[in-house]
C-alpha cells in the first residue's frame, strides 16, 4: 500500500463518518430545503453536502470489503485459511467499541426517556418528519433487543437499540464478515474441510435477509479493488478516478431527491449503490497510483483513526444533546437555516464529534490491546 493510496484511504474513511453524523444532525436540527423561508443558492449546496450519509455508508462497505475481504483472501491464498486469527482479529475490532456503545446509549436514551423528554424526541418523535428518527425510542430499550444487538441481530431478528438506528450497518458487516470467511476459507483451504464451510456460507446467505445479502455485492467491490490493483491491469489516473466517484455520488444523491432511502424499491435502490460503489471502486484503484501522502497526511490519519466510533456512537450523544438543548435552553427542533439555525446546527455536529473522539480514548483507542489479550485467551 503506497503512502498515497494509505493517506485516500484515511480521507475516505474520516469523511464518510463525518458525512453521516452532519446528515443526521442536520435533517433533525434544521427544517427540509423545501421548507426553507429563503432557499437561497448557497445552501443548496449545503443541503446536497449534508445529505450524503446514505452514500458514506456505501464507501464504508466498499472500503471494508477492500481492507477485510482484499488482504485476508490475499494472504490465505499464501499461508492457507487462518479462522481463529481472523475472527479474534474481527470480534476485537467490532466489539471493542460496540459493548461500550450499546451501554452508552442505552444510558443515554434511559436518561433522555425519563428525565430530559419535554421534546418527546424519545416518544413521539415522528412530530418533527425528519428521516435522522423514524422509530419510538422508548419501545426499543429492552433487554432482549440489547442482547439481539450484541448479537449482530438488529436487522435480522430485532431491531437497532433505542435510538441507534446507524447499528444496523454494523450487523451487515458482522455478517459479510460471517460469510466471507467461510466461502474464503472453502476456496483457499485443503482436505475434507474445503466442503463444509462451502455449504456453511450457503446456509448462512440463505438464511440472512435476502436484502442483507444483496447489498453484500456492494461489499464484495472492494475485493474487487484488491484484485484490480494487484493485477498488471490499466489503472486510471487518480484525477479521472477521483472525478468519476465525484459525478456518481452527486448523481446518486440527486436521483434520491428529498425521499428516505427507502422510498424507492430494492431494485432501484441496489442499482443506484451499486454503481456508485463501482465508481468508488475505480476512484481507489486510481489512487494506488499516487506515490506520494496526501495533503495534511497526520490530521487525515488521526480522524481516521476514530470515524468508526464517531459512526457507532454520534446517534445517542446527538439526540441527549438536542434534549437537552430543547427543554433547558429552550433551543428548537427543525428550524430554518437563518444565521442561528446555522450556527445551532455546526454548533450541535462540533459537539457530537468532539463527544466520539472521548469516546475513542476510552475504547477503540485499544484495540490492539484487546486483540493481544484475546489472542492470549485462544493460546495464539
Amino acid at each position: 500500500m503506497t503512502p498515497g493510496l494509505s493517506s485516500y484511504l484515511n480521507l475516505s474513511r474520516w469523511l464518510a463518518a463525518f458525512l453521516v453524523l452532519a446528515y443526521h444532525v442536520r435533517h433533525l436540527i434544521l427544517v427540509d430545503f423545501a421548507d426553507l423561508a429563503q432557499p437561497k443558492s448557497w445552501l443548496k449546496g449545503l443541503y446536497a453536502f449534508t445529505g450524503l450519509g446514505h452514500e458514506a455508508v456505501i464507501v464504508f462497505f466498499v472500503i471494508s470489503g477492500f481492507l477485510v475481504g482484499g488482504l485476508t483472501l490475499e494472504r490465505w491464498r499464501q499461508r492457507g485459511p487462518d479462522l481463529t486469527s481472523y475472527f479474534s482479529a474481527r470480534v476485537s475490532r467490532l466489539y471493542t467499541v460496540l459493548i461500550p456503545a450499546l451501554l452508552l446509549g442505552w444510558a443515554l436514551d434511559w436518561t433522555g426517556l425519563h428525565h430530559v423528554n419535554v421534546s418527546e424526541l424519545y416518544t413521539n418523535s415522528a412530530q418533527y418528519q425528519t428521516n435522522s428518527l423514524s422509530h419510538r425510542i422508548d419501545q426499543a430499550l429492552g433487554a432482549d433487543i440489547f442482547l439481539g444487538n450484541l448479537l449482530m441481530q438488529q436487522g435480522v431478528l430485532t431491531t437497532p437499540l433505542g435510538s441507534n438506528g446507524p447499528l444496523w450497518s454494523l450487523a451487515n458487516e458482522w455478517w459479510y464478515y460471517c460469510v466471507f470467511a467461510l466461502a474464503a476459507a472453502a476456496l483457499t483451504g485443503q482436505g475434507k474441510t474445503r466442503a463444509p464451510m462451502a455449504v456453511a456460507a450457503l446456509a448462512l446467505v440463505a438464511l440472512l435477509p435476502a436484502k442483507m445479502m444483496l447489498w453484500g455485492v456492494v461489499w464484495l467491490l472492494g475485493l474487487l479493488a484488491h484484485t484490480w490493483m494487484r493485477s498488471k491491469l490499466w489503472r486510471p489516473h487518480p484525477a479521472v478516478g477521483t472525478a468519476l466517484f465525484l459525478a456518481a455520488l452527486l448523481a446518486s444523491r440527486w436521483s434520491r431527491g428529498p425521499f428516505p432511502p427507502d422510498a424507492d424499491s430494492h431494485f432501484t435502490d441496489f442499482t443506484r449503490d451499486f454503481l456508485l460503489g463501482l465508481a468508488y471502486v475505480v476512484a481507489l484503484v486510481s489512487a494506488s497510483r499516487i506515490r506520494q501522502p496526501l495533503p495534511l497526511r497526520k490530521l487525515h490519519e488521526a480522524l481516521a483513526d476514530f470515524s468508526y466510533t464517531a459512526y457507532l456512537c454520534h446517534f445517542p450523544i446527538m439526540l441527549f444533546a438536542s434534549a437537552v438543548g430543547f427543554q433547558w435552553l429552550g433551543w428548537r427542533i427543525q428550524v430554518q437555516a437563518d444565521a442561528n439555525g446555522l450556527l445551532y446546527f455546526t454548533g450541535l455536529t462540533l459537539l457530537v464529534y468532539a463527544g466520539t473522539y472521548v469516546v475513542y480514548r476510552l475504547t477503540e483507542r485499544h484495540t490492539h490491546r484487546v486483540r493481544a489479550q484475546l489472542d492470549r485467551l485462544l493460546g495464539r
